[in-house]
């Protein structure tokens, strides 16, 4: 008996554990679905409260099993784009984001710790603007979050991240503040991170297929495969961080170096002392920085020579102060050689050095290359540079001597296949002395004299459409000035001619001044479709995108601030998008970042033209265009289908065929792909034409069946002189007089929409011959029996009728009305009636009789005539309103702005109560500033309000 109890004790504590286990595992299984929801809320919940971004998600998952004891959180889709000065803008797209919890934390509730994060295919577009505002900077300030959060502002979340990586991924930065631009393409990082208090020991390792970093128009990588294994120690705390290389090691292409030291960001500057390690360099891995070598050949390559490369930089960087640097390259008696190939490039020798002690005088930074040589296949370069105080008088000393037979670089380097150099090139350039010489016009003060010169040079690339083969090109230097004395060249069909001066060359390179020039350019033919062909990708991608969803650049094509240049052009035939424009005269002048083309005047479309206009870039954001042209007999079709703005603006030329003269001015906005922002767009013109022939004009076609009159499309038109302006998105037709023949006239007047909506009315005399009979013979009818009458006289119906036809609606689909019936009820009823000596009761009764029929026919069309103003009023009633709320709408939103800049002042001032002075001074001017800009904005949406009530009261006034 004893023993059965001890069994069943046994059994029942294995059916417990049996029970435990099982419902563990469910557990597992099912936490989950527990916590998903909550954790899926809980992180948009984070991401609003904190991110001034929209946030999308397309799906969300959690898992446990596979990443035990860790929990994972799966975000797909995710995407973050930016709001206000960046709306619409991209900051990231994630394919798949993993985060890595804590266990526990996820199931106390309280903190929810992250421990690893891992980010598939991301693609990061950071942009930083002119004036400095970054995509980037999404953070709500912590002032807005207490406001916005005021019982919990403190995060669920606690990010003690172990272990980091991204897959394939894309990062993009633009720095327009900073004119600098980087790159970073198929990116692979991954790494962990070892926590001890406020330090972070952390190892990484990253390569990506392609870098390239540009600095002031200048890249300095170029499309670099890249390599990094980094160790370091990050210590931060709430006032400062710092790091420090531990052991690292980067490969640039070939190039394999590594640094030491720390740097360190601190308030108000930074700390730094870095040194450039490359013990094993080689000048063979040097030279895989440069594409040419890089791209051709490269592997087969074999170099000799010494290579000796230094640089560190160490000290301080803040508002006021630069760290110093010492940068040093030598190559002594190097040499290349490829094995294919009978000759090779020897004596190469270089000797740079850069130094600067640091602090805050840029004075003292030096620039030196004492020696830059190499010779090859019989030719030989040489070139040297001294620069000193670039800050206050700059002084340089630079010498560029050349004497190359192009046509032997085949034999000392691989081409890309299908490409070939011919021509020679040399050079004899010296320069020496300080700029303030030049500057009190004391040139014998400083040295600058020389040529460069390119003779029979042929190159042809299966980059390029065309073989380039220039005749001559030569510039000449002096301290004055540097003079292209003379350009023939040949691209294809295309032929290139010109001379000029630039003025100033040594302000511009030196003191950074506008660069000034003047310059005469001819060509007997320039084949704009030969040089520039469509490509098949191209063709391809506009036949097969539908016209919503095609896109464009966001990127505004800026005309530089530093160039002063006229151009003064002559062609005698141009051909672009296969018009044939020839005669071709006038100036173009770059100056002050705008472009201007000066009474250009050209042969085209079967016509005279004179084109005025400038490009605007002043305002980085919006480019603006002012332009204007004269026409002569040109012929319809052609401008139609060359140019869109002219369909868009009128479409009735379209269906239209002849010889049109037109002067036009506008001015609008641009987007970044140049077409017009029709919002801003204003203009005024007029066009004449002797003979204008209309067919397939479906408001004419839907006139001819309203007014039962037919010939009225298909008409030629003759001696037409229109007035026209654009306003407001809409092209008005001021009254002109249109003959549509057989007697029939009429006085037009309109409008038309940028959204191809028509709003035209169409006073017209019409002869009684072409009214429909029965319609005349019913009021004629009415005539004789009211003339039976005793004593009672009506004329009958004039030899023209008055009629007014309307057109609306949209110009593909037009709605035609007219007045016709009403027309010959008024005419039959009214015209000229006489009653003569009435001398009996009845017969006054039956004139009381006629008056009334006629009085009540009358008071039907004042009717339908007041129905119709009280719609044109309501509607523009409507419009002026909306006008009036976008208006206020906008200048809220200054407003709004300007209170967010100044709080964000007041925010990074601190506790510093001198910060915070100047941080309220500037914020008031800020407010200021907006309010005036916002009153300026919302009297404009007035007045334009106020004018489209005034329009409408004018059309309402002339039914």
């Amino acid at each position: 008996m004893t023993k059965k109890k001890k069994r069943s004790v046994f059994a029942r504590i294995f059916r417990g554990l049996g029970v435990c286990i099982l419902l563990l595992v469910i557990a597992l299984i099912a936490i989950p679905y527990f916590f998903k929801d909550e954790l899926k809320n809980m992180a948009l919940k984070e991401a609003d409260k904190y991110l001034l971004a929209k946030v999308d998600l397309k799906d969300f998952d959690l898992t446990f099993i596979s990443s035990f004891p860790k929990m994972s959180i799966q975000l797909e889709g995710l995407k973050l784009t930016g709001k206000e000065d960046f709306e619409g803008v991209e900051l990231v797209n994630i394919d798949n984001f993993e985060a890595k919890l804590n266990f526990w934390s996820v199931v106390s509730g309280d903190k929810i710790e992250v421990e690893g994060i891992a980010l598939d295919q991301p693609k990061v577009n950071v942009q930083v603007l002119e004036n400095g505002m970054a995509n980037y900077d999404i953070m709500k300030p912590d002032s807005v979050v207490a406001a916005e959060n005021p019982a919990d502002t403190a995060s669920n979340f606690v990010f003690k991240l172990k272990e980091f990586a991204i897959n394939n991924g894309d990062i993009v930065y633009t720095d327009k503040a900073g004119n600098m631009a980087m790159e970073m393409l198929a990116l692979n990082l991954g790494g962990d991170v070892g926590i001890n208090g406020d330090a972070y020991e952390v190892n990484t390792r990253a390569d990506m297929e392609s870098l390239t970093f540009n600095y002031d128009g200048i890249d300095y990588l170029s499309q670099v495969n890249t390599k990094l294994d980094v160790g370091m120690l990050m210590e931060m705390t709430a006032e400062t961080m710092k790091f420090t290389l531990t052991e690292n090691v980067f490969e640039l292409n070939a190039l394999k170096a590594s640094l030491d030291g720390y740097y360190a960001m601190l308030e108000g500057r930074d700390e730094m002392d870095l040194k450039l390690i490359t013990a094993e360099t080689k000048f063979k891995d040097l030279l895989s920085l440069i594409p040419a070598f890089y791209t051709t050949g490269y592997e087969s390559m074999a170099t000799g020579g010494k290579l000796a490369l230094n640089a560190w930089v160490k000290g301080t960087m803040d508002d006021v102060n630069m760290p110093g640097w010492d940068i040093d390259m030598k190559v002594d008696d190097a040499s290349i050689n490829y094995p294919d190939l009978p000759q090779g490039i020897d004596n190469i020798n270089i000797d740079l050095n850069t130094k600067f002690a640091g602090g805050a005088d840029m004075d003292k930074m030096t620039l030196d290359i004492n020696n830059f040589t190499a010779k090859f296949a019989g030719n030989s370069l040489d070139a040297n540079m001294k620069l000193r105080n670039t800050m206050t008088d700059p002084y340089i000393k630079a010498g560029i001597f050349a004497d190359v037979d192009l046509a032997t670089l085949d034999q000392v380097m691989p081409l890309a296949e299908g490409e070939s150099y011919n021509g020679k090139l040399t050079s004899d350039l010296a320069l020496e002395g300080r700029y303030s010489s030049i500057e009190k016009e004391a040139y014998d003060e400083f040295k600058a004299s020389g040529s460069l010169s390119l003779k029979d040079m042929v190159y042809a690339s299966p980059d390029l459409p065309q073989t380039v083969e220039v005749e001559n090109l030569a510039f000449s230097f002096t301290p004055q000035d540097m003079q292209l004395t003379d350009l023939k060249a040949k691209m294809g069909k295309s032929d290139f001619n010109a001379s000029g001066t630039v003025d100033n060359y040594l302000a511009y390179a030196l003191k950074d001044e506008p660069l000034k020039g003047s310059f005469n350019y001819s060509s007997s033919l320039l084949d704009m479709d030969d040089l520039m062909p469509a490509s098949e990708e191209a063709a391809t991608a506009t036949e097969e995108t539908p016209a919503s969803e095609e896109t464009s650049s966001d990127e505004v094509i800026l005309v530089p601030d530093n160039i002063d240049f006229v151009l003064k052009a002559q062609i005698d035939k141009l051909i672009y998008d296969g018009m044939e424009i020839d005669n071709v005269t006038g100036d173009v002048v770059l100056r002050d970042e705008k472009a201007s083309i000066s009474n250009l005047k050209m042969d085209a479309l079967g016509g005279g033209v004179v084109l005025n206009g400038t490009y605007n870039t002043q305002d980085h954001a919006t480019p603006k265009l002012d332009f204007a042209y004269d026409l002569k007999k040109l012929n319809i079709q052609a401008l139609t289908q060359n140019f869109m703005t002219v369909e868009q603006m009128a479409p009735i030329a379209k269906y239209a065929q002849g010889l049109i003269s037109s002067n036009f001015s506008m001015s609008t906005n641009l987007n970044a792909d140049f077409t017009p922002d029709y919002n801003s767009l204003t203009a005024n013109g007029d066009l004449f034409t002797q003979a204008v022939k209309v067919s397939g004009f479906k408001a004419l076609q839907k006139m001819e069946d309203v007014l039962s009159i037919s010939n009225l499309d298909n008409r030629e038109f003759k001696d037409v002189k229109a007035f026209f302006a654009v306003e407001d998105g809409k092209l008005s037709v001021k009254p002109f007089k249109l003959n549509f023949g057989q007697g029939i006239t009429a006085n037009v007047e309109g409008t038309t929409s940028l959204e191809q909506d028509i709003d035209y009315t169409l006073k017209m005399l019409i002869p009684k011959a072409l009214i429909p009979k029965s319609a005349v013979e019913a009021a004629e009818k009415a005539i004789a029996q009211a003339n039976k009458i005793p004593g009672f006289k009506m004329d009958g119906l004039p030899a023209q009728l008055p009629v007014t036809a309307l057109i609306g609606n949209k110009i593909t689909d037009p709605k035609v009305s007219s007045n016709l019936k009403e027309a010959l009820l008024e005419q039959g009823g009214g015209i000229k009636a006489g009653v003569k000596e009435l001398v009996d009761e009845s017969v006054q009764n039956v004139k009381d009789t006629v008056n009334a029929t006629i009085d009540k026919a009358k008071e039907d069309l004042d009717a339908a005539k007041e129905a119709k103003k009280k719609e044109i009023m309501a509607a523009a009633e409507r419009n002026a309103e909306k006008i009036r709320a976008e208006g206020k709408k906008a200048a809220d939103a200054i407003r709004a702005e300007a209170d967010k800049s100044a709080q964000k002042l007041m925010d990074e001032a601190g506790s510093n109560p001198v910060k915070k002075k100047t941080a309220e001074l500037t914020g008031n001017q800020l407010k200021k500033k907006a309010e005036e800009k916002a009153v300026q904005v919302e009297n404009e949406a007035n007045a334009k309000a106020d004018k489209v009530l005034a329009d409408a009261q004018k059309r309402v006034d002339a039914l």
